[in-house]
């Protein structure tokens, strides 16, 4: 081959993933990883000439045969710019909805690239909508103002990629109950956060939930999701949705049906994490700094020591603990585990780390909250004043 063709050869292999189940292409992925083949005592060595060009969702058997690979170059659509994405989605629109009864502008291509979010797939179902004129009044114009807005009610706007979530979700979630309450579980905490956390950080709140064992690892779960989230392959990424209609599809369970996932399964747990993260992580002088007399604005290295010193689990519990605890109905374990706080010097500590991470202004919010949590069941005495160092009075409350 190399003495037929001098020039540099590419072989492009789209979607790898979608070759069948994981036996199936079990072979193929032995070869490109440069492994010894069965049928041979040699490895499969190509001419120096020829580079293989491999497109695929991220399935752990692809990822665990090449990733170990030292000739393979990987690259995640994770850390493609989005306005790269954007555009190159924007001009395969501008392809297909090419034709004599349809008069679309740029400024069309780009609204429907922009409402695809940077997914392809989207895009792909969106231009087939568009394009199925054959039936008598229907204008591709009309549809296209159908999914811009997203109200029809035929296939297109909220449940354009139902059938591509069920397939995708079907292949990935086994028949097994065990595997099913775990993925039900971790998807009821990331959709119950109220801001986007990597494997790590849901990992060590998850671990503080009530009940789930501290070798839990949420990795079991995300890694095998490459292909509907963002953030799967790189433990201290936050975990995106690749499209924002993910999200709706699993809490819609006329939509997601088997798949549906309660989020309130996990409001509790969010609730004893955050508290416990904070009684694990608090601590006196938590960024090591050097004196207490300087505001944090003269300090020219606070930004570095904030993320040295207070990890992303231990920020996120300092700033909305308050918020899970106010979610879910009066529950006395977890009032003992609130008042065991106030009544704790880590109330100070906690006072510094929401100084030093912006967040004073959401303290009389966090606290009122609480009071007010407290006092719905009528339980005005239960966080009374005594050698506290916070006294919680008809939803206000006092830092000494």
């Amino acid at each position: 081959m190399s003495q037929a063709v001098a020039a540099p050869v590419l072989i492009v292999i789209d979607a790898l993933d979608e070759s069948g189940e994981a036996p199936s292409r079990e072979r193929i992925l032995r070869i490109l990883a440069g492994n010894l083949d069965q049928d041979s005592s040699e490895p499969m060595k190509l001419p120096a000439n020829v580079r293989i060009l491999v497109t695929s969702r991220l399935l752990e058997d692809i990822s665990v045969e090449l990733d170990a690979a030292p000739h393979v170059r990987h690259v995640s659509m994770d850390a493609l710019p989005a306005q790269s994405t954007e555009n190159d989605i924007c001009f395969y629109i501008s392809k297909k909805l090419v034709g004599p009864r349809i008069a679309f502008e740029d400024e069309h291509f780009r609204e429907l690239a922009q409402k695809a979010d940077g997914l392809f797939e989207w895009a792909r179902l969106a231009c087939e909508y568009i394009k199925s004129t054959n039936k008598a009044g229907v204008d591709p114009m009309d549809r296209f103002e159908d999914v811009i807005a997203g109200t029809s009610e035929s296939q297109i706007g909220a449940h354009l990629l139902d059938d591509m979530y069920h397939r995708i979700l079907a292949e990935i979630v086994p028949e097994d109950t065990k595997a099913i309450a775990r993925v039900r579980s971790v998807m009821a905490q990331i959709l119950a956060s109220l801001e986007p956390l990597s494997m790590s950080a849901l990992t060590a709140i998850r671990r503080h939930f009530p009940g789930i064992s501290s070798s839990y690892k949420v990795e079991l779960v995300m890694a095998p999701l490459g292909s509907l989230f963002a953030g799967t392959s790189d433990p201290h990424t936050p975990i995106r949705p690749l499209h924002a209609s993910f999200y709706d599809f699993l809490t819609d369970e006329s939509r997601s049906k088997k798949f549906f996932i309660d989020k309130s399964l996990a409001l509790g747990g969010l609730a004893f994490a955050s508290l416990r993260v904070m009684k694990a992580g608090l601590r006196f002088n938590i960024c090591s700094l050097e004196s207490s007399y300087l505001p944090n604005s003269a300090i020219p290295d606070l930004e570095q020591r904030v993320k040295e010193f207070i990890p992303p689990e231990l920020s996120y519990s300092c700033r909305f603990w308050g918020t899970h605890v106010r979610t879910i109905a009066f529950d006395a374990s977890l009032a003992k585990e609130v008042k065991a706080f106030l009544d704790d010097e880590r109330l100070l500590y906690w006072l510094e780390a929401l100084s030093l991470l912006k967040g004073v202004g959401g303290l009389l919010v966090t606290l009122s909250s609480i009071a007010d949590w407290v006092q719905v069941r009528g339980l005005t005495t239960f966080l009374r004043p005594t050698d506290s160092h916070c006294v919680l009075v008809a939803g206000s409350c006092r830092v000494y």
